[in-house]
């Protein structure tokens, strides 16, 4: 009896000792996300008070940065309508066949986080006014890229598109992989067809997991920073644009960009809660 209480008081310490020990090893994480993220959340919170309300208000009133509001959120709901459908059809398609053509998924990996300047390097290279495919078709005489200009919205839409489609694709694959052949199987003895068992069971499972993927695209396409400034050189009115010029270039507007960054961060916890809410119930289904 002795020895076996002896035994326990060894084991709870060493599990408290292995307890302690992953702490340790979280600490420099948890000190880079201090410094880069808790921070300077609390720094801009407290900086976008310090012209007062009036600094709000006229924030808010202010004519250009309500159209770049505008401009993000009209980009952002465009681009996340088509990533979703075309990565969602894309999901279905490849996620059976993952097994056999692993590279698939290697490469939009690839595509999902291919962003910034490459990306809008690439773009210009290509599309641009002086593109390689822009030239080759207008020495071939087609006129097909005649009235497109990549420094505009729909310019830039392609461009997200480019890495939003795979993100799509990459976040939502999971979930069509967490259909289980036995209910297709059973769908079947019971006498349903493929459309009716995607309808009745696979649809219902699957939509809470894609309005949940659909929001966290939402998320990278309001945020998306690096790729349309280096594309547009800040000649489109966008809300992360607008940010980062008055975060590097203004002297007198800084807390301006404290304010803006607030009012962007509210939309970015609204879409995180509404993330939230569909993510829970499709965990109920795929685990």
């Amino acid at each position: 009896m002795v020895r076996m209480e002896k035994e326990q008081s060894h084991n709870s310490r060493k599990r408290h000792a292995g307890g302690s020990l992953s702490y340790l090893f979280a600490l420099p994480y948890l000190i880079v996300c201090a410094l880069f993220l808790v921070f300077p959340v609390i720094s801009i919170i407290v900086h976008s008070f310090d012209s007062g309300l009036n600094g709000w208000f006229s924030v808010v009133c202010n004519s250009t940065y309500v159209r770049a509001f505008q401009g993000s959120c009209r980009l952002a709901i465009w681009t996340t309508a088509e990533a979703a459908a075309l990565g969602g059809l894309l999901a279905l398609f490849w996620a059976p066949k993952l097994s056999k053509h692993s590279w698939f998924l290697a490469f939009i990996n690839f595509g999902a986080h291919n962003g910034g300047v490459s990306l809008a390097f690439s773009f210009i290279a290509t599309l641009g006014t002086n593109g390689m495919l822009s030239l080759l078709l207008k020495h071939m005489g087609i006129g097909m890229l005649a009235d497109f200009k990549l420094v505009s919205l729909s310019g830039l839409h392609w461009a997200y598109l480019s890495f939003l489609v795979p993100f799509m694709c990459l976040i939502f694959m999971p979930a069509v992989g967490c259909l289980k052949p036995e209910w297709f199987a059973a769908a079947r003895t019971l006498g349903s067809g493929k459309l009716r068992y995607f309808w009745k069971v696979a649809g219902p499972v699957l939509l809470p997991s894609f309005f949940s993927s659909t929001t966290l695209v939402f998320l990278q396409a309001m945020g998306t920073y690096a790729t349309a400034q280096a594309i547009t050189d800040n000649r489109i009115n966008l809300i992360t644009l607008q940010i980062g010029y008055l975060m590097q270039m203004s002297v007198f507007n800084r807390s301006d960009a404290d304010i803006l960054s607030v009012l962007l961060l509210f939309i970015m916890i609204v879409a995180t809660c509404i993330y939230d809410v569909f993510n829970k119930r499709a965990s109920k289904w795929i685990g």
